[in-house]
C-alpha cells in the first residue's frame, strides 16, 4: 500500500469517529494484593487472578480466552481485561451520563469485592504497586505481553515497571469534527503535566518511599521515548488527522496478530510493514494501541496521564474533563489559554512537576493556581449535581497537597500503619 493511501486510510478512520453525542468512556485499573503481606496476586497463584476471573464469569460475564487461559470478560456494558502484571481493568462502554458510568462500575464491584473478601485480598487503587517489586511479579499469559516486554526492555530502563507495576484511570472523549479534535487534543496535551500532578497517587516505588513526584510520568519517560509522553506535532500549526496519521505510521508496531498468533515486527515501522500489504480495520486498530502518549487518538480522544485513584476522586476527574471539554465556551477558553504555551514550556513543566509537584510552573502559571482556575471554569459547564462530584478534587487544590504527598509524609514519619490505613481508604468497596 502506497504511503499516501496509508495516510488516507487512517485519516478516513479518524473521520468516521466524529460524533455529536458527547459520551464518556472510563477505564479503571486496579491492583489485587494479599491482605496480610500486601504481596501482588499473580495470575497463576492458587486463588490467583485466573481463578478470580473464573468466579466473576459465574456472575454472568462472558469469557475471553487465549491459548486455553482466561484473560478477559465481557458484558453488555463493560469489558474486564488484564494488564501485564495482573492488574485488573474495567472498561465501561461510552455513556452520556455520569450516573450511568457509576452504575456500571458499582455493578462490577458488587460482583468482584465478595470474591476478594473470601480470599483475604484487597482491591487497591494506586499509581504503582504498593509492595511487590517488579521481578517478584509474574507476567500474565497473553502472548503479546511477552513480545512487548522483550522489545521495550531494549528501549527504556523502566519498561517492565510500566507494564507490570503501574495502574491508571483513563478517560475517553468524543470529538465532533477535525477542528474539535484539534482543540481538545491540543488542550489535553498542553495540560497533561497538570492532570498528572493533580492525581499523583504513587507514594512508593519498588518498596521504598518515592522521593519525587508523578512517578508514572518518570516511568513512562523511561519506557520508550518514541511512543510516550507529549506528541510534539500537536503544537504545529498544521496539526490534524493527517499529522497524527504520520505520527502513527513512523512508529514501530512491535507485533501484529495473524490467525490468532502474535508475530514480532522488530524495528520496522508501520509505513514499512504495510508498504507491501493492505491493512484492514483489525490491523489499523492494533497499531493505534501500540503508542502510549499522554493523550492518544483512536476513534475517540483518550486522556491517559491520570494515576489510579480512589473512586470519589476518579469521578471528580471524569466530571472535570466533562466540564472542560464538553462545554464549548470552556473549550474556547482553554484553547486560548494553551495557545500561549510553547512546546518547550509544556515539556519544562512536565520535568519540573516531577520535582516541584504542584508548585511547578506552566507558562506564567503555577500548576496549583491553574488547577484552581480550571476547577472554576468546569463548574460553569456542569449541572449542580455534577458540580458536587468535584469536591474531592477541590480538597486537594485547597490543601495544595496530592494524595501521594499526604501518604509520603506519614511514611517518612515512620507511621507505617497510617500508610496502610490510607491505602485502605483506596480499597474499593463499591459503596
Amino acid at each position: 500500500m502506497e504511503y499516501q493511501k496509508q495516510l488516507d486510510k487512517l485519516e478516513g478512520f479518524f473521520k468516521e469517529g466524529e460524533t455529536t453525542q458527547q459520551k464518556i468512556g472510563v477505564e479503571f485499573e486496579h491492583f489485587i494484593v494479599e491482605q496480610d503481606t500486601w504481596r501482588a496476586i499473580d495470575y497463576r497463584d492458587d486463588d490467583g487472578i485466573e481463578d478470580i476471573l473464573e468466579e466473576l464469569a459465574r456472575q454472568g460475564w462472558e469469557k475471553e480466552e487465549e491459548n486455553g487461559h482466561l484473560v478477559g470478560l465481557t458484558s453488555q456494558q463493560a469489558k474486564v481485561s488484564l494488564e501485564p502484571g495482573g492488574q485488573i481493568e474495567i472498561s465501561s462502554y461510552p455513556q452520556g451520563e455520569i450516573e450511568k458510568l457509576k452504575e456500571i462500575y458499582s455493578a462490577f464491584l458488587e460482583d468482584l469485592i465478595p470474591i476478594l473478601d473470601n480470599k483475604d485480598y484487597y482491591l487497591v487503587t494506586t499509581g504503582y504497586q504498593p509492595k511487590s517489586k517488579i521481578d517478584q511479579i509474574e507476567w500474565n499469559p497473553k502472548q503479546r505481553y511477552q513480545i512487548m516486554s522483550d522489545y521495550l526492555e531494549t528501549k527504556g530502563k523502566c519498561a517492565h515497571n510500566m507494564m507490570k507495576g503501574t495502574a491508571a484511570l483513563q478517560v475517553a472523549l468524543d470529538y465532533e469534527d477535525e477542528v474539535d479534535f484539534i482543540n481538545k487534543f491540543r488542550v489535553a496535551n498542553a495540560l497533561s503535566p497538570l492532570f498528572a500532578i493533580l492525581t499523583d497517587n504513587a507514594p512508593v516505588f519498588e518498596g521504598e518511599v518515592y522521593s519525587q513526584q508523578t512517578l508514572r510520568t518518570y516511568i513512562w519517560d523511561n519506557t520508550d521515548p518514541a511512543r510516550t509522553g507529549i506528541i510534539e506535532e500537536v503544537f504545529e500549526e498544521d496539526f490534524g488527522y493527517r499529522k497524527y496519521a504520520e505520527y502513527i505510521l513512523t512508529r514501530e508496531p512491535i507485533l501484529l496478530k495473524t490467525n490468532d498468533q502474535c508475530l514480532t515486527t522488530g524495528d520496522k515501522n508501520c509505513r514499512e510493514i504495510f508498504k507491501e500489504n493492505e491493512f484492514g480495520t483489525q490491523e489499523l486498530e492494533h497499531i493505534l494501541t501500540m503508542v502510549f502518549p499522554d493523550v492518544r487518538l483512536k476513534q475517540f480522544i483518550e486522556i491517559r496521564m491520570t494515576d489510579s485513584i480512589p473512586p470519589d476522586l476518579s469521578w471528580a476527574m471524569v466530571v472535570l474533563y466533562k466540564g472542560l471539554f464538553y462545554e464549548q465556551q470552556n473549550l474556547e477558553r482553554l484553547s486560548k489559554l494553551v495557545a500561549g504555551f510553547s512546546l518547550e514550556e509544556v515539556l519544562a513543566a512536565r520535568e519540573e512537576s516531577m520535582v516541584d509537584g504542584l508548585d511547578a510552573v506552566l507558562g506564567n502559571y503555577k500548576l496549583i493556581d491553574l488547577a484552581a482556575q480550571l476547577l472554576e471554569w468546569a463548574k460553569r459547564g456542569l449541572s449542580s449535581s455534577e458540580v458536587d462530584y468535584l469536591e474531592p478534587l477541590a480538597k486537594i487544590i485547597d490543601a495544595k497537597q496530592t494524595l501521594a504527598s499526604q501518604i509520603k509524609s506519614k511514611l517518612k514519619a515512620g507511621r507505617t500503619e497510617a500508610f496502610k490505613r490510607d491505602i485502605l481508604n483506596l480499597y474499593v468497596k463499591g459503596e
